[in-house]
């Protein structure tokens, strides 16, 4: 027997604690190990594959705006608070008020917009829907109405509120960035339902954009170099007729920060902050994001929703759709797991496909949204061709000469 002291107690090394064919190596103990050790080493891969994240804040100021709408938000809440009236049905219960604390609290952290723990906090229902038990979904659904839910932002009011903003972010989306979803390709190609024509009528609007502010401004303001030397790309490329100037190109280049973060009184401007230290949010001039938002959903059929923490709204976010890997953690638990709380319909801008009667109908465009009643993400209803792109371009032109107007006037 070998033994040896370690402090003032004796180790008995015995063969079968060191032989791998001993007793040991066959106990439930060791099984259990072998079991685990893999799943361990795969969460740690993916770990370390995340450490990149973990760098510098970033040292570039915020647009000032943001901390004009900060001090507003601030200044409301106290008013609100002050003038409340005082009878107990009336107050909000004191749990929600901490949830909202909780929330903001969330949002701020710089840590909060790093993968790892993003995936903790905002995409913890996933997690959990996917452990083992009939009580999951009820978990779920109560997790999803009182925590984190989407309401679609129908594409009208996406336009209105981008061009309201000031200015715009476009931020890395959380369930593209974390793995959740692959939706850039299906079949092997960049996805998307349009023809070549339409495609090139679409990008042409985008191009033609950057060059009304180049004109306008004589520089293309609030935006990130990134997003002009891309724009500068694409210009060259449709001078000499290259075969990359097409709509594939800029949805290539643009993915994955399809997260749309306007600097607006609807949305906490906290994200973006967060997002912003860490490297994961960079400014887009309006326009530019005004004919992304109408790209996004002619070319590639997107449901846009305003996401929410508790009941702080922070994004409007571009979703997977469930066409693509099965949707993104709202529209999936919509569309597949058959909640009614992940994702809160619109009834604004045409609202819902209804008969007669009122009854809400399934869409009528897509397969697998059919099997779901209509949440109104924007389609025109009663038009001879309700999402057709001549009827969605011609609205988001009457859309952007409003505005001028009104900004003008």
């Amino acid at each position: 027997m070998n033994k040896r002291i370690i402090g003032n107690i004796m180790c008995d090394h015995t063969d079968h604690h060191i032989n791998p064919e001993g007793k040991w190596a066959e106990s439930p103990e060791s099984l259990e190990i072998k079991r685990r050790w893999p799943v361990a080493l795969r969460e740690l891969k993916a770990l370390l594959n995340r450490m990149k994240d973990w760098q510098g804040a970033n040292p570039e100021k915020l647009h000032p705006e943001i901390v004009k709408i900060e001090k507003k938000r601030l200044r409301d809440a106290i008013m609100s608070a002050l003038i409340r009236d005082d009878k107990p049905g009336l107050k909000r219960k004191v749990a929600r008020k901490m949830a909202d604390k909780i929330g903001e609290y969330l949002l701020w952290r710089r840590e909060s917009s790093i993968p790892v723990i993003h995936e903790l906090i905002v995409l913890l229902p996933w997690w959990i829907s996917h452990f083992p038990g009939k009580i999951i979904p009820e978990i779920r659904d109560i997790g999803l109405k009182n925590i984190l839910n989407g309401s679609i932002v129908p594409i009208q009011r996406v336009w209105r509120e981008v061009l309201s903003a000031n200015p715009v972010y476009m931020g890395h989306c959380a369930c593209r960035s974390a793995g959740i979803v692959d939706d850039l390709h299906k079949d092997g190609r960049v996805f998307q339902m349009v023809s070549e024509s339409e495609g090139r009528l679409l990008l042409d609007r985008f191009v033609g954009r950057y060059q009304q502010l180049k004109k306008e401004y004589n520089r293309i303001p609030d935006t990130d170099p990134k997003y002009i030397a891309l724009c500068e790309e694409l210009l060259k490329a449709r001078a000499c007729g290259s075969s990359d100037y097409r709509l594939e190109k800029l949805i290539e280049a643009t993915y994955p920060d399809w997260e749309i973060l306007p600097v607006y009184k609807n949305y906490t401007p906290a994200w973006i902050r967060s997002m912003h230290r860490n490297h994961k949010a960079r400014l887009i001039h309006k326009d530019l994001v005004f004919e992304l938002a109408t790209i996004f959903y002619v070319s590639r059929g997107t449901i846009f929703t305003s996401m929410k923490l508790f009941d702080t709204p922070y994004t409007i976010c571009s979703c997977p759709t469930p066409e693509l890997d099965g949707g993104c953690v709202l529209t999936n638990w919509y569309y597949y797991g058959a909640s009614n709380t992940s994702l809160m319909p619109n009834t604004d801008y045409f609202g819902r496909l209804t008969d007669g009667a009122g009854n809400i109908l399934p869409c009528r465009y897509f397969p697998v949204r059919s099997k779901r009643g209509c949440m109104g993400c924007g389609c025109a209803h009663g038009r001879s061709d309700p999402r057709g792109i001549e009827t969605i371009i011609k609205l988001a032109d009457e859309t952007y000469a409003e505005h001028r107007r009104s900004a003008s006037g």
